[in-house]
C-alpha cells in the first residue's frame, strides 16, 4: 500500500452501525434527569425514612434519662388509641372536603365570569389573582385574625353593629369553619386559574354545533362545558388535596389547634406532638401515617 492508499484509507469515512447511530442522535434525556432524581431521593425519601425509624422508637426529648428505646409498634397503637386522634382525623377529612368544595364552586364560577369580554378583564383577574398568591399563609392567617374576625374591631364586628346582632367570635364559637374560610380565600383563585385554562381551550365550533342543535345555555354547560372540563377538574382536584393536606401556617397564627383540638388537623398534630409534647416517637408514627396515606391517594389519582 502506497503512501496515497493510506491517506485515502485515513480518509474514507467509518461505517457506524444503525443502533449506534440512533443512540448518538437521541438527546442524553436520562443523564440530565439524573440530578434531579438523585436530588428528589434525597430531599425526599431519606427524611421518610428517617422518619419511619423514630416512629419505633420510644424517644422524649423531656426525658433524657430514659434514653431512646425500640418499642415496635408501640407508638402505632398509642396514636390510635387516643380519642383525640379520631377528633384531628375528622377535622381533617371536614376541613379538606370544605375547601375542595368552595373553591371548586367559586373558582369555576369566577373562571366562568372571566371567560367573557368585559372593560378591564386583565385587572380584575389581576385584583383575583395578586392578593392570595402573593401573600404568605402566616400573614394571610393574621390578617383575616385582625381585620375580619376580631370581635371588637374586625369586618365581622362592624357588619353585626350594622345589622343590630351580637358580634360573633369566630375562634370561640367555631374555630374550624373559620380556618376553611381562610383556607379557602386563599386557593379559589388557583382553581380559577386552572379552570380558566380548561374553558379558553374549548373549541367555539362545539358551542356553535349545541346551539345549531337548539341547547339552551344550561344544556350548553352541563352537555359541553363540563364533559369538557374534566381532565381539568381532576388536576385542579388533586393538586388543592394535596396541598390542603398539608395546612400548617394559617392554624398555627389563627387557633393554635384549639380550643382543645377543634380546629386540629394531622399536621398540625404532628407539630403538638413533636413540638409540644416532644414525643419524637409518636410524632413520628402519626407522621409517618399520615404521609403514607397521602402518597397512596395520590399514586391512585395519578
Amino acid at each position: 500500500m502506497n503512501q496515497n492508499e493510506a491517506v485515502q484509507q485515513k480518509l474514507k469515512p467509518r461505517r457506524v452501525s444503525k443502533q449506534k447511530r440512533k443512540a448518538l442522535n437521541n438527546p442524553p434525556v436520562k443523564r440530565l434527569l439524573l440530578p434531579t432524581v438523585i436530588y428528589l431521593i434525597i430531599a425526599t425519601q431519606i427524611p421518610f425514612i428517617v422518619t419511619i425509624y423514630y416512629s419505633f422508637q420510644e424517644w422524649n426529648l423531656m426525658r433524657p434519662d430514659k434514653g431512646v428505646t425500640f418499642t415496635w409498634f408501640t407508638n402505632f397503637i398509642k396514636a390510635l388509641s387516643t380519642p383525640s386522634f379520631y377528633e384531628v382525623a375528622m377535622n381533617t377529612l371536614i376541613l379538606t372536603i370544605s375547601v375542595l368544595m368552595i373553591c371548586f364552586v367559586c373558582g369555576l364560577l369566577l373562571a366562568l365570569l372571566m371567560n367573557r369580554n368585559f372593560v378591564g378583564k386583565g385587572i380584575v383577574r389581576t385584583m383575583f389573582i395578586s392578593p392570595p398568591f402573593f401573600i404568605m399563609p402566616t400573614v394571610s392567617g393574621i390578617i383575616w385574625k385582625t381585620m375580619v374576625y376580631n370581635p371588637s374591631f374586625g369586618f365581622s364586628s362592624y357588619f353585626a353593629d350594622l345589622f343590630g346582632v351580637e358580634p360573633f367570635d369566630w375562634f370561640t364559637q367555631n374555630p374550624l369553619m373559620a380556618v376553611i374560610f381562610i383556607i379557602s380565600w386563599m386557593w379559589i383563585p388557583f382553581f380559577m386559574l386552572i379552570l380558566l385554562a380548561g374553558l379558553q381551550s374549548l373549541p367555539i365550533e362545539l358551542i356553535e354545533a349545541a346551539q345549531l342543535d337548539g341547547a339552551n345555555r344550561l344544556q350548553q354547560f352541563f352537555n359541553v362545558t363540563i364533559p369538557h372540563l374534566v381532565r381539568y377538574i381532576e388536576v385542579v382536584v388533586l393538586l388543592g388535596l394535596m396541598f390542603i393536606l398539608q395546612v400548617f401556617g394559617e392554624i398555627y397564627v389563627t387557633t393554635s389547634g384549639g380550643p382543645g383540638f377543634a380546629s386540629t388537623n394531622l399536621s398540625f398534630l404532628v407539630y403538638r406532638t413533636g413540638f409540644q409534647s416532644w414525643d419524637v416517637g409518636g410524632a413520628s408514627a402519626i407522621g409517618g401515617n399520615y404521609r403514607y396515606f397521602n402518597h397512596r391517594y395520590d399514586d391512585v389519582n395519578v
